[in-house]
């Protein structure tokens, strides 16, 4: 009898090591398990909800803010995504402001519009209403299309040189992508593989495209992707049309992880660099982005807690004539996110919060500064789809219609829900920028 409680209590605690050691922690090859774990459910058709709340401190170079102040005050925006319907919502105070939904069917989809129920071919024709842009609508739906092969990848997480290899590859000539310009020589991809045959370690990229009746631009270069402990990716691109009119792109991304308490605590960096130079019609253009990513996480072997806080600066320089008088001469914004999530090993649904904070400057001046407080929620009931459509297609006519009238109720009802000293500002008019 003892022989064999021995036995189950040993299996038992074999089970919980196995368990333990079966947990996945952030590493060089996964900088975040909980975020790519998401990702996953979402590529699987998880419904997802996010709801955002915003403050904005400086916008426009406007000098009085109260009024805009009050109307975000409470106000609520929240996105609901599943594989068949997507919605928008904007509430205050317990009331839906404005709401707008798509459901996507076989050889159609339906359209609500707070409470008118419209049919369209696609999204694409409801693109082109709500816009009025049969082009910018094309054009967006081009570039999406464009980039499905690297969408499928987790935020974050490396994009496998495999892929980005598959994507230039899926560029022949004719594909249109955004700004109007389409494939005019399609791309050659040029493979280098590890000296064990088994990975991709860089690639050799040349190709070219073209606005319709422009010259083209050729773009030439080469990406690596190396293993290691603390692997370095790297790009150099050339895009270049004529000697006015060329763009040289260079990329690093360094990867490391420290564990300060074996399976237990560690802290996971990714510091990426990416710089662009050039002429455009003759004047020097520059950019250069960095990106900071850090995760600090805890594990006890069934929960992973992670603090994953990505700080992005950019600072672009414009010497076209002109663009100081336009405040476009040197940009320079700020982006940070602070997000806190806990997964558990076999979870299906999952919750973050995450604390955005923003700042752009134009010539030294401020153009924008706010922040938002976002719940991003993965798993758990979809909403019900739009339905039934109507058995005939809307004319664009109607839908901006439509669409006109739900922005004109969302102001009234706003303004109803405002005190009396903000309405006294708005009766009297806001100060005008110098």
């Amino acid at each position: 009898m003892k022989k064999g409680c021995c036995a189950l209590l040993a299996a038992a605690l074999l089970m919980l090591a196995a368990g333990a050691l079966a947990q996945t922690l952030p590493s060089v090859e996964c900088f975040s398990p909980g975020l790519l774990a998401m990702s996953e459910a979402v590529a699987s058709g998880a419904p997802v909800h996010l709801e955002a709340s915003l403050d904005a401190d400086s916008a426009l170079y406007a000098r009085d803010l109260s009024v805009l102040s009050a109307m975000l005050d409470g106000t609520t925006i929240a996105c609901d995504s599943s594989p068949d319907t997507d919605s928008l919502r904007i509430e205050r105070q317990d009331e839906t402001l404005f709401s707008l939904a798509v459901t996507r069917g076989e050889d159609a989809a339906a359209v609500a519009i707070g409470d008118s129920v419209f049919r369209v071919a696609d999204e694409q024709a409801l693109l082109c209403a709500l816009l009025g842009d049969e082009a910018g609508a094309g054009g967006a739906s081009a570039m999406i299309g464009a980039l499905a092969p690297l969408t499928g990848a987790a935020i974050l997480e490396r994009v496998p040189l495999s892929s980005v290899a598959q994507w230039f590859e899926s560029l022949e000539t004719g594909v249109a992508l955004d700004g109007g310009f389409a494939v005019t020589q399609a791309f050659t991809v040029e493979r280098t593989m590890s000296d064990d045959g088994t990975r991709l370690t860089r690639i050799d990229v040349t190709g070219a495209l073209a606005r319709e009746g422009e010259t083209p631009w050729t773009l030439s270069g080469w990406l690596r992707q190396p293993a290691g402990r603390t692997p370095k990716d790297t790009f150099e691109l050339t895009l270049t049309q004529d000697e006015d009119n060329y763009f040289e792109l260079a990329y690093s991304s360094t990867r490391q992880s420290n564990v300060t308490r074996k399976d237990k605590a560690g802290e996971n960096k990714v510091d990426t660099t990416l710089r662009a130079a050039g002429e455009l019609a003759g004047s020097k253009i520059s950019s250069r982005l960095t990106v900071c990513l850090r995760n600090n996480w805890t594990a006890d072997g069934e929960s992973l807690t992670e603090k994953v806080v990505v700080n992005s600066t950019l600072t672009h320089e414009d010497k076209t004539p002109g663009r100081r008088m336009q405040r476009l001469n040197l940009v320079e914004a700020s982006l940070r996110n602070a997000m806190q999530f806990t997964t558990w090993e076999g979870d299906d649904s999952f919750s973050v919060t995450d604390s955005v904070t923003c700042t752009v400057e134009m010539d030294s001046n401020t153009f924008l500064e706010g922040s938002a407080a976002l719940t991003l929620t993965v798993g758990g009931e979809a909403l019900p789809g739009v339905g039934p459509a109507p058995q005939s297609e809307a004319a664009p006519e109607e839908i901006q219609k439509a669409a006109q009238e739900a922005v004109a109720k969302l102001a009234a009802k706003l303004y109803a829900q405002l005190g009396e000293d903000t309405k006294e500002k708005i009766a009297a008019g806001l100060p005008q920028n110098e």
